[in-house]
């Protein structure tokens, strides 16, 4: 048996093969396999259909697990959905499947049908036996996923062995006997019914992959069926009329064996046991088996009958899965996500533990993902497990999920699958995050990120209008008062004159602050891609600019080789010509010397840029990149206080680094970093 109290397919197909051999007729027989079927749990609803030549029908005279009314419809003489597929499997004699009944059914009716009977996918089986069709059995399981390639082949198999039965029991022996041959008949009925049996027994013993023998009481071999004889490697000949040691069997297995049988002899009861022993082809396997007695007219026993069942990949499976459960039970221990196990295929949830995030699953369950998946998700989760069990890697999504509360929430699921020796899917064992939080906060920061970038474009207009408002103004009073100085000059005394030019001086002053303040706006975010920049060239623009201002104080700027590096090549100029300006103005009394440097380090150019001028105090040198802060009044130094604030912001824009390092009167070196986008170039 297999989890949830469920047989295995080969478990159920067995029992399907051995229901044949006490059936007399043949709807019993059709009847018996249906019955078979649906008790194995596997398949819930099971029918044959018995194929009418001369009218090219099927016509159902056999079912389990389904009301007889419900078949009215899937004869192939009827234009429906259902009829499609068995007449699908009449024209080709091939099995032919139908998935998704329940999600993507061809008809509403077929949806009702499946929810009804609960199952989800169907089979249609055609029973030929040497290219005659008998009929057609049709299954239908829950497994979203079922009758793959080796469900279909198994089940192919057994079709072949179901229509020899059929046929053997439509024989023109039993049947088509007329009135005139009825009193042979009863001359004849239990030879023919003998010889309808053996021959069937025959066909069944010598076709099934289970073991069959037969005792006699002193422990000798008087029957042994075809798979039997594989095992030992001998043939019917040399087997038969010899015990169990005789045969091969290790003393304590032949004694165990011998001691079973004196019992039965004794009880008249059955005994069922397991085994394990070698075989002759495959090595060691374990095996179920099943002595009973065969007893004479008196009552005595006259024969032990055996079968032994090859449970050896059970036993594996079981052992699997037992190993699965107690990894499984220590990554619930250790972790505190939700942990799960799945079937190869992601058919059926084997297990789950919510960790109080989401409802536990406890027994295996084929609708986790209606259960847990939000319906908008529902797809994208399929599809990454398809594409996961097709490449046999890592099943990886952050998906919606519905929590132990109800309420819709987040979380981040990946399963590994777990492989056999030939590197088969045996199982998944996954864990899942709550990222519920997250996702909400990167919602907020969404909204809180297109909220400043709307800010930021408003402050962008608002910053050149305001740019364009307050200059004209400033230009006016500016030239009004030179205007006024320069007519009515002669009559103005010392004083109107200081004023009027201290006037012009504070107009012009303030352009120039309103110039920075746009300049300044303009470098707090980046608007274009980066490209590679050659700083060699940056230096030699940012030094023209200031050509004026450098010849007039004569002074001297040297540089080592710079690099090429990623970034907005009109901000680095801007940057490096600030600076120089800075080393200029304050420079003392003597011309300024400046040198530019740069270096590499851990995957970021370190540039430094040092002159000789008159220093900073250390404890100012956090204040000078701020706004409007300056260190000397304006009648000692001019500038408008802003443009060490710009080098601070281009800076940031290209995810540096920038301080400064100085002792009054001992000069001062800027330092700022550039992340190396370019893998170390230099020119």
């Amino acid at each position: 048996m297999s989890r949830g109290g469920k047989q295995s397919i080969t478990d159920a197909i067995g029992d399907v093969t051995r229901a044949l051999v006490p059936t007399i007729t043949e709807p019993e027989m059709r009847q018996h396999v249906c019955e078979a079927f649906v008790a194995s749990e596997v398949y819930s609803v099971a029918w044959i259909g018995r194929y009418l030549p001369e009218r090219d029908d099927v016509v159902p005279n056999a079912s389990a697990g389904i009301a007889e009314q419900t078949l009215e419809d899937v004869s192939t003489a009827e234009e429906s959905p259902r009829a499609e597929l068995t007449n699908e499997a009449v024209r080709t004699q091939e099995i032919t499947v139908r998935r998704n009944l329940v999600d993507d059914p061809p008809c509403d009716e077929w949806r009702d049908h499946a929810l009804e009977h609960d199952y989800r996918t169907c089979a249609a089986i055609p029973l030929v036996y040497e290219g005659t069709l008998y009929g057609v059995l049709q299954l239908a399981t829950d497994r979203p996923r079922g009758f793959e390639t080796a469900e279909r082949e198994s089940l192919a198999e057994l079709g072949v062995t179901i229509a020899y039965a059929l046929d053997d029991a439509e024989s023109p022996a039993n049947t088509d006997r007329d009135e005139s041959a009825e009193a042979a008949e009863e001359m004849t009925e239990v030879p023919i019914e003998a010889e309808q049996k053996r021959r069937l027994y025959e066909t069944i013993i010598s076709s099934t992959p289970d073991l069959v023998y037969a005792f006699d009481l002193d422990y000798r071999f008087i029957f042994a069926n075809d798979a039997l004889l594989e095992m030992w490697g001998q043939t019917y000949d040399e087997s038969i009329g010899n015990t169990l040691r005789e045969n091969g069997y290790e003393p304590w297995h032949a004694e165990m064996h011998e001691r079973e049988i004196d019992r039965i002899v004794e009880t008249k009861e059955p005994i069922r046991g397991e085994v394990a022993f070698e075989h002759a082809e495959h090595g060691r396997r374990i095996y179920d088996y099943i002595f009973a007695p065969v007893l004479d007219d008196e009552g005595e026993v006259e024969i032990i009958a055996g079968t032994t069942r090859d449970i050896t990949e059970r036993k594996e499976a079981e052992e699997a899965l037992q190993k699965s459960k107690e990894r499984f039970r220590a990554l619930v221990t250790a972790s505190s996500d939700v942990v799960y196990r799945m079937s190869p295929d992601w058919s059926e949830m084997h297990e789950l533990e919510g960790k109080e995030f989401i409802a536990d699953t406890q027994e295996s369950t084929s609708d986790w993902l209606d259960k847990y998946i939000h319906p908008d998700d529902q797809e994208r989760v399929t599809a990454a497990i398809d594409e996961a069990i097709r490449t046999k890697s890592t099943f990886e999504l952050e998906h919606q999920i519905e929590q132990v509360d109800g309420s819709l929430g987040w979380t981040f699921s990946r399963a590994v699958p777990m492989l056999d020796e030939d590197g088969e899917i045996v199982e998944w064992v996954g864990m899942a995050s709550d990222i519920t939080d997250r996702k909400e906060y990167e919602r907020e920061l969404e909204q809180t990120n297109a909220q400043l970038k709307r800010s930021n474009q408003e402050l962008k207009r608002f910053a050149h209008a305001a740019s364009h408002d307050l200059q004209e103004p400033l230009r006016m009073v500016s030239s009004y008062l030179q205007l006024l100085e320069q007519r009515y000059g002669d009559d103005l005394d010392t004083d109107a004159t200081e004023f009027i030019e201290f006037a012009v001086d504070g107009a012009d002053r303030m352009r120039a602050m309103v110039d920075a303040l746009l300049e300044y706006s303009q470098v707090s975010t980046r608007e274009n891609d980066f490209e590679s920049v050659d700083c060699e060239a940056v230096l030699e623009q940012a030094t023209e600019n200031l050509r004026m201002a450098i010849e007039e104080r004569e002074a001297s700027i040297t540089s080592d080789e710079l690099p090429t590096v990623s970034g907005d090549e009109r901000q680095l100029i801007q940057l490096f010509q600030n600076i120089l300006d800075n080393a200029i103005t304050y420079a003392g009394d003597e011309p300024p010397t400046v040198h530019v440097s740069a270096e590499r380090r851990d995957g970021e150019w370190l540039f430094s840029v040092r002159d000789d001028g008159i220093g900073i105090d250390p404890e100012k040198t956090e204040d000078i990149f701020e706004v409007f802060n300056r260190l000397h009044a304006p009648d000692e130094y001019g500038g408008t206080g802003i443009g060490l604030a710009i080098c601070k912001r281009i800076v940031m824009t290209h995810d540096g680094r920038i301080w400064v390092e100085s002792d009054p009167g001992e000069g001062t070196t800027f330092s700022f970093t550039i992340p190396d986008g370019t893998g170390g170039e230099t020119t």
